[in-house]
């Protein structure tokens, strides 16, 4: 069976006598001496012969002649027909195109066998004739009724009003340039003004009573005014009151918390919740918050922030001099990296001791998981991420950043396409190294520093993974994520 990257063509053809009787034989069709195909990476060569059956039929599958690839590149296939009964064979050339998929043989063959020998090559289909004229429209037979040659319809014939009917009675009524209808075309008594107010008519003056309502001096003289009834005693005082704290049951200002302003507290104080602040401090005899506290470390030792990380797999100073990580196909490494605070990771970073920049497949990917396993951000492809080097980093940004929360998180790394024994890129690893580094160090259970996934052959990072499956390796890569 041909290679699926070579394009074909069927073939099919009948051979009748002149009463109608299917004739038999053979029809071959030979190519050249030998042909190769570069995408298919095959020889093709050798005649095809095809047995007519019992109703003179053919029916074969030969590649197309014109299909990229070929060497020679123009080529055509010798027919040769074979036929019981007839006086010689008949010989001449064909050529099958690939835009044609289905032909029938009676279609190329020339029609005189003693003329000139030629190939046949359908071509593409013409373009597209201009179109003809329009015909005549098809005669109306009625509209509402009238049959006759103008047909002139009126409003009520089309259930409509007339124009006429605007404004008028039994009409419509209009909007004026307010969207409003005009008074002149309201119903009588809509449009007039206030006829009445409480059934007094003319220039009518109301008074409380006409109302319901009370006078002020009455008002006053039925009911307490604001200051008719003064406050007797307040807290058990009377006469002139000065209230205190200690009178309301509640502490001096000097003795309690203020929700603002400065103040200071003395003596031990302990709080059922702890106290919360939401700021670095400022002096070195204020609160301080938990992600602060993590980002300081002694004098001389170096931090990821320092160095423009989030976090990272080691102190990349601590790493091998002599030694770096060539990947093998189609396998996962994973890299453990430890984040102490909540963070946005957009990239994912490596350094890479040495790369020829050439070899890399498009099935060459970074990522990162969560301690569960889950996929939480991939790159691009790797051989448009990763160039040619003698030693550089490499931040590879993720498709889709991701609000990390404080944890331990695995950076991945798949290789496809170089020999990593020659020409692969060569990652920055740790100084111990070997078969079992001490940097796998772990009680069991415990989080895997370097590891790799149990399936190789992978051409894509997958979704998740069990965490408990992981194989512990030997690789010591350095990560880091930003």
């Amino acid at each position: 069976m041909l290679p699926e990257s070579i394009p074909t063509v069927r073939l099919t053809a009948q051979y009748l006598a002149l009463d109608g009787r299917p004739l038999g034989g053979t029809v071959e069709f030979a190519p050249p001496s030998l042909l190769t195909h570069s995408d298919a990476d095959v020889f093709v060569g050798g005649p095809t012969t095809a047995a007519l059956d019992s109703d003179g039929r053919l029916d074969v599958t030969l590649p197309a002649t014109d299909a990229d690839g070929w060497n020679p590149l123009a080529w055509t296939y010798t027919v040769t027909e074979r036929l019981n009964g007839l006086s010689r064979n008949r010989t001449y050339r064909i050529a099958l195109a690939q835009s044609v998929p289905e032909v029938d043989l009676a279609d190329l063959a020339p029609a005189d066998p003693a003329g000139p020998q030629y190939v046949t090559v359908p071509g593409p289909p013409g373009p597209q004739g201009e179109p003809g004229p329009q015909g005549p429209a098809g005669p109306v037979r009625s509209i509402n009724g009238h049959t006759e040659a103008d047909i002139i319809l009126t409003a009520s014939e089309v259930g409509a009003l007339a124009t006429s009917a605007a404004g008028q009675a039994s009409g419509v009524a209009q909007l004026d340039a307010t969207g409003k209808v005009p008074l002149v075309q309201l119903p009588d008594g809509t449009g007039d003004g206030v006829t009445s107010v409480n059934n007094m008519t003319g220039a009518v003056t109301l008074a409380a009573t006409d109302l319901g309502a009370l006078t002020p001096a009455a008002a006053d003289a039925r009911y307490l005014a604001i200051d008719g009834a003064p406050v007797l005693s307040v807290n058990g005082q009377t006469g002139t009151v000065t209230l205190t704290a200690s009178g309301l049951g509640a502490a001096p200002a000097d003795q309690a918390v203020l929700l603002t302003g400065n103040q200071t507290i003395a003596g031990a104080k302990t709080f059922a919740t702890v106290p919360t602040v939401s700021a670095d401090p400022a002096t070195a005899d204020q609160l301080v918050r938990r992600s602060y506290v993590d980002t300081r470390v002694p004098s001389g030792m170096w931090t990821p922030a320092a160095l423009g990380f989030k976090a990272w797999a080691f102190d990349p100073a601590a790493s091998s001099s002599s030694m770096a990580q060539y990947c093998i196909n189609g396998n996962a490494y994973l890299i453990g990296v430890p984040l102490s605070t909540n963070a946005t990771i957009t990239q994912v970073v490596f350094y890479v001791d040495g790369f020829v920049g050439t070899g890399l497949a498009a099935t060459s990917f970074a990522g990162l998981y969560d301690s569960a396993g889950k996929r939480v951000g991939v790159t691009g492809t790797l051989d448009k991420l990763i160039g040619k080097t003698e030693g550089g980093t490499f931040a590879l940004t993720l498709t889709t950043a991701y609000a990390a929360t404080a944890g331990y998180y695995w950076v991945a790394l798949l290789i496809n396409g170089p020999d990593p024994r020659t020409n692969g890129p060569g990652f920055m690893v740790g100084a111990s190294w070997g078969n079992l580094p001490g940097g796998n160090a772990r009680m069991t259970d415990g989080f895997v520093r370097h590891g790799r996934l149990p399936t190789t052959g992978l051409t894509a990072l997958p979704g998740t993974f069990t965490p408990s499956s992981i194989v512990a390796d030997a690789n010591a890569i350095w990560a880091a994520v930003a």
